[in-house]
């Protein structure tokens, strides 16, 4: 990828590629969620995630996974910016073309939530994390105040398209200070919302 930019002109001026299949299927990615901290895990386990790795963005014709190398037509392959990313929708298969735009993406909306920042509320009450597109981005949070990373719980965990049964409300026993991004391929994560919210 850094090669084809420089050929192009254009290795200080990208800011989002939109990754295009031979059947028309594309995937819209920025700059930084492929040239950004791009890691890969050895392994996934209810303890998290461990043994991190560097890896660089590659287009490849040939691939490794569990011992086996398969043999394809173009793919695109890139690292996750922590453990609870799902990126595997930018392994465009029988990639053909990749057009670059420099300008610029933009940011997701902020998360909302069903209990409003400031709010008193009794013990018990539940708190649900919301999105305009909650069908495409990942929620991550925190309740103690610290700021929310890749590598925190998400919210909301179904990956491939949106399943609401698989996403719980937060039962509040305590004061808490909600804190949570959204994030998601085609653009940058969004601004962090708060929600200081006290229990009586």
């Amino acid at each position: 990828m850094p090669l084809l930019l420089e050929q192009a002109g254009l290795s200080d001026r990208a800011a989002s590629f939109k990754l295009i299949a031979t059947d028309g299927y594309y995937v819209t990615v920025t700059y930084n969620q492929i040239f950004g901290r791009q890691l890969t895990y050895a392994n996934h386990g209810p303890a998290g995630s461990g043994g991190a790795s560097a890896v660089e963005p590659i287009i490849a014709w040939a691939w490794g996974e569990n011992g086996k190398v398969r043999e394809e037509a173009l793919r695109s392959f890139f690292g996750q910016s922590g453990p609870m990313e799902v990126n595997t929708l930018a392994f465009v298969k029988n990639l053909c073309k990749i057009e670059v735009s420099t300008a610029s993406a933009g940011a997701w909306a902020a998360p909302g939530a069903s209990v409003a920042d400031g709010s008193v509320v009794s013990s018990g009450t539940e708190c649900m994390l919301s999105h305009e597109n909650m069908d495409s981005v990942r929620i991550y949070y925190t309740l103690d105040g610290s700021e929310p990373a890749y590598n925190s719980p998400v919210y909301n965990p179904s990956t491939s398209y949106y399943q609401p049964q698989l996403t719980e409300p937060l039962i509040l026993t305590k004061s808490v200070t909600v804190k949570a991004f959204a994030a998601a391929l085609g653009k940058e994560r969004s601004p962090v919302a708060v929600f200081r919210i006290t229990v009586e």
